[in-house]
């Protein structure tokens, strides 16, 4: 779900809330009739009255086809937790998936054309328990195919070294083509 339907569900909610107050208090006589039999008739006269109806009915309906939408993939990406890489006599072994994306991202950008990565992590069943989605901005006059094999190297010689993870399966992607030079910082040696 996203930050707008967020929102439009908070004042839903609140909206929805201060309904159902006001209706306990008709309910239980906190509110004598003649008081709220006046404000109904009042609001029921008014014209903003169907402009709110109208956005209530708005609100309905993008909250509906937020229950109904589906994902473009079948796997939840992991955004926090565990991975479990080992399980032996020392103990469980645990890395953060923000670790691995770090890892991946750092790996990526290392690679000549790439501008920018961004990493996604997902579950999977079988040996390995992870894979890894990557979304690169490729920097003009680069091969997508060797660019993406070669971050394919990469962000699997980086997985091996600090995690002693081999063959995680890495989906990468060309986002953009970019015109930007990239500036890179000399190294000195």
């Amino acid at each position: 779900m996203g930050i707008i339907r967020r929102l439009i569900l908070l004042f839903y909610v609140l909206a929805v809330l201060a309904v159902a107050v006001i209706c306990a208090g008709v309910c239980l006589n906190l509110i004598p009739s003649e008081v709220w039999q006046k404000e109904l008739d009042f609001i029921i006269g008014r014209q903003e009255t169907l402009a709110v109806l109208a956005g209530f009915i708005l609100a309905s309906f993008i909250l509906l086809t937020g229950i109904f939408a589906r994902q473009s993939n079948n796997a939840m990406s992991l955004m926090s937790g565990d991975v479990h890489l080992e399980i032996g006599k020392p103990g469980e072994v645990k890395v953060t998936v923000p670790a691995i994306v770090g890892v991946v991202e750092r790996a990526a950008v290392t690679v000549s054309g790439v501008r920018a990565a961004e990493a996604s992590v997902y579950k999977q069943e079988g040996a390995m328990p992870v894979k890894v989605r990557l979304i690169i901005v490729l920097s003009q006059g680069f091969s997508a195919p060797r660019t993406s094999e070669a971050v394919v190297a990469t962000v699997n010689d980086a997985l091996k070294t600090a995690l002693e993870l081999e063959n995680v399966p890495v989906e990468v992607k060309v986002n953009e083509i970019t015109h930007a030079i990239i500036e890179r910082d000399k190294r000195v040696v």
